[in-house]
């Protein structure tokens, strides 16, 4: 016989073997797909995450950073720190000396826990207003649905004008119609110019139940005013150090950029050599690196995870099939009998492992495949791609695991005596 007819033959005896035990084959893979489905649904919610967030910070583009005075208070303590504050001046001198600089945009948020908007008979509790310039929407690469932006002029005179998120505009009955119309925050008068178009949840954030913490995040949650404007809410001294948004020329590298930039920085204020920064420079890219971390640290905890699964169930595997070969104990006799060889033994109850083993990747495959796409449609409203290595891995382990632990029943089941096989009651 050849040795092809040979291997489909022990082939097909396994699986009618494994058949005729259907359900112990079933309840066997059970650890199998549990690991794979947990493992693949795992990778699935990290890479929509993944892609959600990228999205978010790939929108402001590459050669953006952000500018503050902001400096944590340990390092602060520790490197004893005198904060500065970032005003107009700071930046202008920067612009001077770095002109790779081609837009500096300034944003402050005016806080105020009892803050109250009204618009007719509906009213909506929030949290901050955030003031930006004429460049601040651009930059920050949100598009209005209706209505026009900020001008230079609404900076200068401090026009009490607003550009809301389309969450606020909807819980205050604002459509386009609306274009135009007054309304008032905490008392103050401001008149409607623009509303944004819809961007959708943050995920993991809180959401429209709880209202007073829903109107912290999220660009639909957001209420835009001219930067300068709404001052009487603002705390005293809050337009003197903002946050600031920094475009640099496309042709020039970003490492490059942010060198530049931190030298000049150090220069305006006085920093000599050993002198830790007083300021925070940070750039898109940084926030692109530390998603990934993130994204890496996930995968590794997710391989863990299914690495222990897998383990428990290649344990079943083992068990069922020490429990098989002693149930098969005069099958083996009469096969051997008949002239069955010790490696025709071996190869077919390591089929059996290797198969119960398959099909138990294949079912947590698609369970996981279908359980990722379902949450990362519901959590993160943004659909990830589970990579080749992920879907490669959920066939390619479930193999090894049944080769690992099917090795010691198959080996078993080949080295019994064909006389005492068939003694065997």
């Amino acid at each position: 016989m050849k040795l092809s007819s040979r291997f489909q033959e022990t082939f097909r005896s396994a699986l009618a073997s494994l058949w005729a035990h259907r359900l112990r084959s079933a309840l066997t893979t059970l650890g199998i797909i549990i690991g794979v489905a947990s493992v693949i649904t795992v990778v699935d919610l990290t890479k929509s995450l993944e892609g959600r967030i990228m999205a978010d910070v790939r929108r402001e583009g590459s050669h953006t950073f952000f500018l503050s005075s902001y400096v944590p208070l340990l390092k602060r303590t520790s490197a004893k720190i005198k904060r500065m504050p970032m005003d107009a001046q700071t930046v202008r001198e920067l612009r001077e000396l770095a002109p790779e600089i081609t837009i500096a945009s300034p944003q402050t948020n005016i806080w105020n826990q009892q803050m109250m908007v009204k618009a007719g008979s509906l009213s909506r509790r929030i949290t901050y207003l955030t003031a930006i310039d004429e460049s601040g929407l651009d930059l920050a690469n949100l598009d209005l649905e209706c209505g026009r932006g900020f001008t230079a002029t609404d900076r200068i005179t401090r026009a009490n004008v607003a550009i809301l998120g389309a969450r606020v505009a909807e819980d205050l009955g604002f459509s386009e119609a609306s274009l135009g119309k007054s309304f008032t925050v905490n008392g103050q008068t401001a008149e409607l110019i623009g509303i944004l178009k819809k961007h959708g949840d943050i995920p993991f954030m809180p959401q429209e139940e709880d209202e007073e913490q829903a109107a912290m995040w999220g660009p639909d949650a957001m209420f835009y005013v001219p930067f300068g404007s709404f001052r009487e809410l603002a705390r005293p001294g809050a337009f003197d150090n903002p946050f600031w948004r920094l475009q640099v020329d496309g042709r020039i590298p970003v490492k490059e950029a942010e060198e530049s930039l931190r030298l000049a920085l150090r220069r305006i204020r006085g920093l000599q050599g050993g002198d830790a920064d007083n300021f925070m420079l940070e750039s898109n890219s940084r926030a692109v690196e530390q998603v990934e971390k993130i994204s890496r640290t996930l995968m590794l905890a997710s391989g863990a995870m299914v690495g222990i699964s897998l383990l428990v169930g290649g344990i079943g595997v083992m068990n069922i099939m020490l429990v098989s070969v002693t149930e098969r104990t005069r099958e083996i006799g009469v096969r051997k009998a008949l002239g069955a060889r010790r490696k025709h033994i071996l190869v077919q109850f390591l089929i059996e492992a290797v198969v119960l083993c398959i099909l138990g990747g294949l079912i947590g495959l698609a369970l996981g495949l279908g359980f990722g796409t379902v949450l990362s449609q519901v959590l993160m409203k943004h659909l990830g791609s589970v990579p080749l290595w992920a879907l490669a891995a959920s066939l390619l382990v479930p193999a090894s695991v049944g080769l690992t632990f099917g090795l010691y029943p198959a080996a078993k089941a080949s080295k019994l005596d064909p006389i005492e096989a068939l003694r065997y009651e």
